[in-house]
C-alpha cells in the first residue's frame, strides 16, 4: 500500500480562499473588536464637540482674563477633563449657576 501524496499547493490555496458572494449588496455580520469600539467612541466625541461648537457660535462671546492661584487652576483642569469639557466651559457653567439671572428693567 502506497502512502497518499500530499495535496498540491493549488488545492490548498483554493481551500483557504473565501467564496465570492453572489449578491454584493448583502453585508455579513461580524463581531466588534476593540478598534471598532474605539473608532465609534472617537466619532461620538467628535460629533459632540461639533455640536457644542455649533451651539457656542450662536451666542456672542467676549474675552476675559482672570488670575487664579495655581492650585485652583489644577483643580479646574482636572474637573474639566473629568467632565470632558474645556476649562472655559466649566467656568461658564459655574458662573451661570452662581450668578442669578437679572430681569430686564431699571437698576436702583
Amino acid at each position: 500500500m502506497r502512502p497518499k501524496a500530499a495535496p498540491s499547493q493549488k488545492r490548498q490555496t483554493k481551500a483557504t480562499e473565501a467564496e465570492p458572494s453572489g449578491d454584493l449588496g448583502i453585508e455579513t455580520e461580524r463581531p466588534l473588536d476593540a478598534e471598532d469600539v474605539a473608532l465609534s467612541l472617537l466619532d461620538a466625541k467628535i460629533r459632540a464637540e461639533e455640536a457644542r461648537a455649533d451651539l457656542s457660535s450662536i451666542e456672542s462671546h467676549a474675552g476675559l482674563s482672570v488670575r487664579l492661584p495655581h492650585a485652583v487652576i489644577l483643580r479646574l483642569s482636572a474637573e474639566a477633563a473629568n467632565r470632558n469639557i474645556t476649562p472655559s466651559e466649566l467656568i461658564n457653567l459655574a458662573l451661570m449657576q452662581y450668578l442669578p439671572l437679572q430681569k430686564a428693567g431699571p437698576r436702583r
